[in-house]
């Protein structure tokens, strides 16, 4: 069996950390901090191995705060928040103006 296929199955199988899932209030904290990091890391590249080591979570809790907190997948909500992100920054810029540009004479012609 691969070592990347063992790595995945341990990390979805909760046993070995299975006490913070009697913990909500801990994995909420964990939860909000993982926000805070995927906010001021967003440019970067963002996978679920990232997210599990940034967290200290399991893949399986990881997934269970993402569901319960904001009803997304961790990969949904960081592609959901980069889009929001973007529209929020094209909202912010000036719109160009270019009506007067329409009633300006053709300087080339000479009819």
């Amino acid at each position: 069996m691969p070592d990347s296929y063992k790595h995945l199955l341990a990390n979805l199988n909760p046993s070995h950390t299975g006490f913070q899932l009697d913990r909500p209030a801990a994995n909420r904290k964990k939860f909000e901090e993982l926000v805070h990091w995927i906010d001021t890391n967003l440019d970067n590249h963002i996978g679920l191995l990232e997210l599990t080591q940034q967290s200290g979570l399991t893949l399986y809790e990881l997934t269970q705060q993402f569901m319960l907190q904001t009803k997304l997948s961790p990969l949904q909500f960081i592609k959901e928040l980069r889009k929001y992100k973007a529209a929020v920054e094209l909202a912010k810029q000036v719109p160009v103006d270019n009506t007067y540009s329409l009633f300006e004479p053709d300087k080339d012609s000479d009819t």
